[in-house]
């Protein structure tokens, strides 16, 4: 029985009400286009014009329009595409927003009915309440669109049990240039002209299609001839949108084994693995997936991925492998699944070997490998790699010899890369350290990727093993295939596309390889000296830039980034999309206006800088800091937006206005006068549509200065002899819980004292510059650290730990000050910073292990800040929570949706309070224990969304001791 699904996809919301763009027609204002420049391969083309159909008719009506314009037509999905398949000069048709519906799906027969931009993951979710799956699964498997998967014939790990997208497509509907829709399925195609020209094709060239085509399962370049004989369907796959849009499927679903396990494989050098991967083709076995041994450094060198792979076998024995291989196993029963891994194990020589059968460390194993195509663009000296001979393939018993000769090959351009991928095929993908910054290093790419399709020819490869061929290697199918065969490819795209519209340039009459590259040397045609250091992208803004190559984590529903994509699905929201538009701002052909380009400002507006990408990007990519440097050219000599004044000031105005008696109290009544607080958010350039914070009447230092002598709390609580004297500390007083909410300070100072600290809190202006970096007034940062510097000095010199207790401000003092500053005292104040949970928790947990302490019986929801989550490190709190009985659940989607200055901003307050709502407020709402979260903005969010008060979690450490009368408060 057919049943109609529809994938859950978080809520999308019109980005028309944001950035002033149509949800439907043609957009051709110039941030879109740049944002569709490039995919993630190497290569730019700006189009005329974007569209985002929700029917086929919107489809046909954009064909037409593209049409009559003369304009060439490129199909896109996800955009994930690394051969540059998914980009044109003339309208882009994303199917990936609104055209993305599973039409039916039957569990008796096994297949569903999908449109071309249903995300490979939602297909799956769909299918796995009836124990089915879809068998292909690139790593790019959360984002990526079944339609560009069957387009580029993609694969995935699971190939050597499902086989490719060819193999598990029924039938597919194009829609041809003329608006016509023509289907076709295993039999033939419904049209009777195109069915006669394609049958002819093939029985006059039967014997040379039997020749050069179909010899081994990744030979995936070229259109696939050979399937006109045996179902012609699946000869579509693969054709890289060059004879017509996609505009439904009917695809293969696969039961889902009833039972896994895991065996990892370590080798002395990759080309051993390589060797091996061959042998292991054995019953039960669903993967058989590679990586070079150096791909772990290189993940390594990655933000907040210092200890990553540490239960990979080799590493436990300390030493240092140069290959591994990922084999899935599968079985009735886990005995049987565990047994086919052990009979892995014993089949091919190894220095060592892992069987894992626990479903979260077997999702932790393949989230090292599925990061590869992002990480290993970034080598562990933080050298550059790039794609372009990312996807060759050969038959699998020649892998390891022609891997070895592949490294000659880079050996004698001096070029570097680190491979891995589905080595059980055969296939192996590699980014290179190509140099496209000069003339010279152009000409040595394309003079290796000639070399190189040569090379993987002579041993009867295939130069695409699941990307295609796209920008990147079309031009080079003259090395692989016969002018006769190539005959035939350009005879088969006229029967669909006579008059050549879709996707020019790819698979026949090619552009050549060295066209249009994203990053060449003129890509630099307007730079400048950035503030940041840019330390690991060698001072350069534009190398920063760079890091994107375009995997589209970013667009993903998984994780934390980018809250505005998953709010909107609008590329220009993503990381990528603002990336793209940077790269053509420093190009200056498409964006002119160099850094007082609207379209660049527009599409930064809704950055929420909450650092996600910076951590959860497999480059790092990290657009806060981009914004932010944008920000501070964008209005240099230049009145800034209200809000940067009312804001981005905020820390030195609440110093000042303590200092004045009354005057806090007379703020904080203002700010909560309807008519008042009204007018105050309006002539500040904030969003009228939510209430203002609140305003501490007394702030922290003044509390401290009051209620303190300097360490008598703490030499009373060690008098006490309850607990040992543990030396001084000196509290941070940032601005949000000095000036603005000091509930979390004061049980700070009380929970530090209680627990024998000296608690000592800086009398002057400190300020660690947070709300200036992120408006980008990265000058006065600089100048605020540097005088922060001069008062913190004395503390410094005597070494004592600075304790954060915000978030956003302790990761600004310990991760990002120094890139902005050279001042030897602020590197210092950098390194003595540290967390409030990492000082307590083993205090605490030192209590309870000597039964000073019992811990509780509390449950709580806690919000972990954006900044913490992406650059600090939340296992702190969670060793303190548990330590002291608190049963925690944690909100997943990252920002709470106000980040700091961002959702006060004007024209940001309904997608902020949107933001709540993806999890944090309905799961806020729901909860009867506590609910925890340390930064000011994700409680005064939580306040204003549902009406409850959230908790730092320093005042939860201080209930928790207060109720067994180990701190007394004041």
């Amino acid at each position: 029985m057919s049943s109609p699904v529809q994938p859950t996809r978080r809520q999308r919301l019109d980005p028309g009400a944001y950035a002033r763009h149509p949800r439907t027609g043609i957009r051709t204002d110039m941030a879109t286009r740049a944002a569709y420049s490039s995919d993630a391969g190497i290569f730019r083309r700006v189009p005329m014009g974007v569209v985002k159909p929700s029917t086929v008719e919107e489809v046909r009506e954009a064909l037409a329009t593209a049409r009559g314009r003369g304009w060439s037509i490129v199909g896109r999905g996800g955009g994930s595409s690394v051969a540059g398949n998914a980009i044109g000069r003339g309208l882009v048709v994303d199917t990936s927003a609104h055209f993305n519906r599973i039409l039916s799906l039957d569990p008796q027969r096994g297949e569903a009915v999908v449109e071309p931009g249903v995300i490979c993951d939602d297909l799956r979710s769909a299918a796995a309440p009836f124990g089915l799956t879809y068998g292909p699964d690139p790593s790019t498997h959360s984002r990526c669109t079944v339609g560009g998967m069957v387009a580029n014939n993609a694969c995935g790990s699971h190939s050597v049990a499902y086989g490719t997208a060819a193999q598990n497509l029924v039938d597919v509907t194009l829609m041809l240039a003329d608006g016509r829709e023509v289907s076709v399925a295993a039999d033939g195609c419904d049209d009777a002209a195109i069915d006669a020209k394609l049958r002819d094709l093939y029985s006059a060239n039967e014997e040379l299609i039997t020749a050069e085509l179909g010899r081994f399962p990744r030979q995936v370049s070229g259109y696939g001839l050979h399937y006109l004989g045996t179902d012609m369907a699946k000869a579509i796959a693969g054709s890289e949108g060059t004879i017509g849009l996609i505009t439904r499927m009917t695809v293969k679903l696969m039961p889902v084994p009833a039972h896994k396990a895991l065996c990892v494989l370590a080798f002395g050098t990759v080309f051993e693995a390589a060797a091996a991967a061959a042998a292991l083709r054995l019953p039960g076995v669903a993967t058989i997936e590679g990586m070079g041994g150096d791909l772990l450094d290189a993940l390594r060198s990655k933000q907040g991925q210092a200890h990553a792979g540490s239960n990979l076998p080799g590493i436990r024995l300390g030493q240092t492998a140069g290959g591994w291989l990922y084999c899935e196993t599968t079985g009735e029963t886990p005995e049987d699944a565990q047994a086919v891994a052990e009979e892995v194990a014993s089949t091919v020589e190894t220095i060592d070997h892992v069987v894992v059968t626990d479903p979260v460390e077997m999702r932790g194993l393949w989230k090292i490998r599925e990061s590869s195509a992002g990480t290993v663009t970034r080598l562990p000296d933080g050298g550059e790699a790039w794609p372009n001979w990312e996807d060759s393939a050969v038959p699998p018993q020649n892998l390891a010899d022609y891997l070895r000769d592949l490294y000659a090959l880079m050996d004698r351009y001096g070029l570097r890369g680190i491979p891995f991928g589905h080595f059980g095929e055969g296939c192996v993908h590699l980014r290179i350290s190509f140099d496209f910054q000069s003339d010279a290093g152009v000409a040595a790419f394309r003079s290796f990727m000639e070399d190189a399709a040569a090379l993987v020819s002579s041993y009867g490869g295939s130069l695409s093993g699941e990307h295609g061929d796209g920008r990147a290697r079309s031009s080079l199918l003259t090395k692989m295939y016969s002018p006769e065969m190539r005959g035939l490819f350009e005879q088969f795209k006229l029967i669909f596309d006579p008059d050549r519209v879709f996707n020019p340039g790819v698979l026949v009459w090619p552009d050549e390889v060295t066209e249009g590259l994203r990053m060449d040397p003129q890509q630099r045609m307007f730079e400048i000296t950035p503030v940041h250091k840019f330390s690991k992208d060698k001072g350069d803004f534009v190398n920063a830039v760079n890091r994107c190559v375009g995997v589209s984590a970013c667009r993903s529903d998984e994780g934390a980034m980018c809250p505005s994509f998953q709010i909107t699905g609008d590329e220009i929201h993503s990381t990528r999309g603002r990336s793209r538009i940077l790269s053509e701002m420093f190009r200056g052909e498409s964006v002119a206006d160099g850094y007082r380009s609207k379209e660049v400002e527009e599409a930064l507006d809704l950055c929420l800088s909450c650092k996600a990408c910076a951590s959860e990007c497999p480059v790092n990519v990290d657009m806060a800091t981009y914004k932010a440097e944008f920000l501070n050219e964008h209005y240099k000599g230049r009145l800034r937006p209200a809000a940067h004044y009312m804001m981005g000031w905020l820390p030195l105005l609440g110093h000042i206005a303590h200092r004045i008696p009354v005057v806090p109290r007379l703020v904080d009544a203002a700010m909560h006068i309807p008519g008042v607080s009204w007018a105050l958010a309006k002539i500040g350039g904030l969003d009228t549509s939510r209430p203002l914070i609140n305003f501490a009447h007394t702030s922290l230092q003044k509390w401290f200065r009051r209620t303190r002598r300097a360490g008598s709390r703490a030499a009373d609580v060690a008098s006490s002899g309850k607990v040992a004297s543990r030396g001084t500390v000196v509290l941070w007083p940032d601005s949000f819980n000095n000036s603005l909410g000091t509930g979390p300070a004061i049980a700070a100072v009380e929970v530090l004292e209680a627990l024998g600290f000296t608690v000592e809190v800086p009398d002057g202006f400190v300020c660690c510059g947070l709300t200036w970096h992120s408006t980008g007034q990265l000058e006065m940062t600089q100048k605020v650290l540097g005088h922060t510097a001069k008062v913190m000095r004395p503390y410094l010199d005597r070494n004592l730990p600075v304790v954060g207790l915000e978030p956003s401000c302790t990761v600004m003092l310990s991760d990002e000050v120094t890139e902005l500053s050279g001042d030897p005292d602020v590197a210092r104040l950098s390194a003595a910073t540290t967390t409030f949970a990492a000082l307590v928790a083993p205090v605490i947990r030192e209590l309870v292990d000597a039964g000073d302490l019992v811990p509780g019986d509390i449950t709580a929801l806690t919000q972990i800040h954006c900044h913490e989550r992406s650059l600090g490190d939340p296992s702190d709190s969670a060793a303190l929570l548990e330590a002291l009985g608190v049963a925690e659940s944690r909100i997943e989607t990252g920002c709470c949706g106000l980040a700091g200055n961002w959702g006060f901003e004007k024209g940001h307050g309904e997608m902020s309070m949107a933001l709540g709502e993806r999890e944090l407020f309905p799961k806020v709402r729901e909860a009867t224990g506590e609910v925890i979260a340390d930064g000011f903005s994700c409680r005064t969010q939580i306040t204003q969304g549902t009406g409850k008060q959230a908790k730092h979690v320093a005042e939860i450490v201080r209930d928790v001791l207060a109720g067994q009368g180990l701190c007394t408060g004041e």
